[in-house]
């Protein structure tokens, strides 16, 4: 923010400069004059012509754009250098922390199709020698950041992520290492030599020559590659497309001068984002392939009046195969490429400001400054925006292990008291965890217990009649020197209640314990994560020490159902409670289902009726068996009920209220001697300590942008 601010009042006060004496190219270059109607001619100094509805500066003159020190004055150049490294430095270090994701940063991307001369361009503006050869060269976008600096020597340095996400930079001592640096990035970023990536590789560097300048160049469109095929154009262009839909990002679109303008795609897609055309900027390229008698349609383009863009052209010319074979200097270029456009028969007509390398990275430079000026107060926004964010994330992890052993113990004491108070509010469903419900789940539990155990009575089984020779076949045997019909068949009804009952129940109350143990570790370790999270060691301690405590309330919890079904053994009820039941419908349904057809009568009749006099000793029999039955049944409905709530409180008040008091007692055991805990503490977790250094690093960043 600071930077963004210095620079904004320096371009103040060099506004003020150019104003009052009408040279230099204030603080949008000699580029900066193209209008709707093209351009007016030859140059003349101090003119200035409307363009996207802002006036220009004033346009400078041949010589004045000359000016052996890339068309600025001296004064002038230095003062306009000062403004412009300090923000394009805060642009490139808010990029490199990966913002550009969250903060629009204006950009100058490089657009054009495979094999247009796009290194050649660059190569001219930056004084470094790009990769160069046949098919996809650039398989990656490449972030070229330029800073010219006062003292001799030069520097470079290269940083990308490999394909295996390693993060690699080096430093870079002479220019011809860039190439091969560059195309080795590339090789590790990919798979195939075909294969673009999307991730982009940063390059910076430092020289008394080189423009204060940062250009991200873009793959060239392919429409056809040996790996990926006729894919590689739509992966191309989807590239292009993240970069250049962005409104703060300026669009240079590299065009040869010798082939048909309307066939370039790479214009056609800046026109698709931009078709007003206010944020492109075209590069004429290769202007002595010219075809011999269109030299007057190519001037034309040149000079903005065919295709208009209200940034106009720079026409470039740059090394050729065979001085490049030759090993010829990019100052040797420059020179030659002066002569050639002040010399051509027809492209002499140019102004100064329409063609050059220098020209163009001038131009770009105070493109780039400007563009960066004007979104100013929307990047100090989402800076501030940002800031708080990161500041949000810092406080929400903390600010790691205390250095001291009172602030420790301090941490400590929050942490267990925190979890024991979670613990508690979640076993008494009190709880405001939303995902940690466990009395709400442990709820589901209990209703499945209650619904298996009402399953084993008598009147919704399955297996009545089996139960009903069953019973019959005991009352026979249970019979000794007693007359018929004074049979003692109470016995009988015990063993049914013992055998056929209570044997069913016992598995569906050992099933509700396991369910509800596994419900209690799993909040238990749930809350211990959120809590604990940050030191894995400490949070696997407090984790050995719950399973412990859950471990010995389980067992209490077991104990206490083996001690239910020992009192239940014993066959016993109110009479009241017992008599209310056994005049129940289920008891009608229980004799429906058994009742014993009549020798020649219809299915459904009775045999026996409760008001008749048996009539045989095989009568009596039936009789006492459904009494038995339905005896049993009244008793069974009763344990039903008792055995529902038993069960379920012996289980929750173990391993729900019992264990939050263990916890806590065993919690408070520990903060009265915590020193051996220290140690655990200490040991944070390394992705938390990762990301807060991220943070930090990221904050300050920012906050000396």
């Amino acid at each position: 923010s600071q930077a963004f601010r210095s620079g904004s009042q320096a371009s103040s006060h060099q506004k003020l400069q150019v104003d009052s004496d009408g040279k230099g190219f204030g603080s949008r270059s000699s580029a900066s004059t193209y209008g709707d109607s093209g351009i007016d001619g030859g140059s003349s100094s101090g003119s200035s012509v409307e363009y996207g509805g802002r006036k220009s500066q004033p346009i400078p003159s041949s010589d004045q754009a000359a000016a052996e020190d890339g068309a600025f004055s001296p004064e002038l150049g230095k003062a306009f250098r000062e403004c412009l490294k300090p923000c394009l430095d805060a642009i490139d270090c808010l990029r490199a922390q990966g913002l550009q994701r969250d903060i629009r940063l204006p950009a100058i991307a490089v657009v054009g199709d495979q094999s247009v001369g796009k290194s050649s361009v660059l190569e001219a503006i930056s004084g470094v020698e790009l990769p160069r050869g046949t098919g996809i060269v650039t398989r990656c976008p490449l972030m070229l950041s330029m800073r010219s600096r006062d003292e001799p020597g030069w520097s470079a340095r290269i940083k990308y992520q490999t394909k295996s996400g390693q993060n690699q930079e080096k430093n870079l001592n002479t220019s011809p290492e860039i190439g091969q640096a560059i195309r080795e990035a590339q090789n590790e970023m990919t798979s195939s030599p075909g294969e673009i990536s999307e991730h982009i590789i940063e390059l910076w560097v430092e020289s008394p020559e080189a423009p204060d300048l940062t250009l991200i160049d873009l793959p060239g469109i392919a429409r056809f590659s040996a790996d990926s095929g006729y894919a590689v154009a739509g992966i191309t262009k989807s590239l292009i497309m993240s970069y250049i839909q962005k409104p703060e990002v300026i669009i240079l679109v590299v065009i040869p001068c010798h082939v048909d303008i309307e066939t370039v795609e790479a214009l056609s897609l800046a026109k698709e984002v931009d078709p007003e055309s206010k944020r492109t900027i075209g590069v004429l390229t290769c202007p002595d392939l010219v075809n011999p008698g269109s030299e007057s349609e190519v001037l034309a383009l040149m000079q903005n009046r065919k295709i208009k863009l209200k940034k106009g052209y720079v026409s470039v010319r740059c090394r050729t195969p065979q001085q490049l074979k030759d090993n010829m200097s990019l100052q040797q270029a420059a020179r030659e490429e002066e002569v050639f456009f002040r010399t051509h028969r027809h492209f002499r007509a140019l102004d100064k400001f329409e063609y050059g390398t220098k020209t163009l990275a001038v131009k770009l430079s105070s493109e780039l400054y400007d563009a960066i000026k004007h979104n100013i107060p929307e990047l100090m926004r989402e800076i501030q925006v940002k800031r708080e964010d990161i500041c949000k994330q810092l406080e929400s992890i903390g600010e790691g292990p205390p250095a001291h052993n009172d602030e420790m113990k301090g941490l400590l004491a929050r942490m267990l008291n925190k979890f024991a108070t979670d613990f508690a509010n979640v076993s008494t469903g009190t709880h405001r965890h939303e995902p940690d419900r466990l009395f709400g789940r442990c709820r589901k539990h209990w209703e499945t217990l209650a619904d298996e155990i009402e399953q084993c009575a008598f009147s919704d089984r399955s297996d009545v009649t089996a139960m009903w020779e069953a019973a019959k076949k005991d009352i026979e045997e249970q019979r000794g020197c007693e007359l018929p019909g004074f049979d003692n068949v109470y016995p009988v009804v015990e063993r049914l209640v013992r055998n056929h009952f209570l044997k069913l129940v016992r598995e569906p109350c050992s099933n509700f314990l396991v369910s509800v143990n596994q419900e209690v570790d799993e909040t238990m370790r749930t809350l211990a994560d959120l809590v604990f999270g940050d030191y894995p060691t400490f949070n696997q301690f407090i984790k050995e020490v719950c399973e412990g405590i859950r471990t010995g309330q389980v067992d209490l919890a077991r104990e206490q159902i083996k001690n239910i079904f020992t009192e239940e053994e014993f066959v016993f009820t109110q009479d009241r409670i017992f008599l209310l039941e056994k005049d129940k419908p289920y008891n009608e349904k229980l004799r429906l289902q058994h009742r014993k057809p009549e020798s020649g009568g219809k299915s459904g009749e009775a045999s026996i009726s409760s008001e008749k006099p048996a009539a045989t000793m095989q009568d009596i029999v039936e009789r006492n068996t459904q009494r038995v039955l339905e005896g049993a049944e009244a008793y069974i409905r009763v344990a039903v009920r008792r055995l529902q709530d038993t069960i379920t409180l012996a289980v929750m008040h173990y391993m729900l209220h019992k264990m939050s008091e263990k916890l806590r007692e065993s919690l408070i055991v520990l903060v009265t001697e915590p020193q051996p805990l220290f140690d655990k503490l200490r040991e944070e977790n390394p992705l938390i300590s990762a990301k807060r250094r991220h943070l930090a690093d990221q904050d300050g960043e920012v906050g000396s942008c």
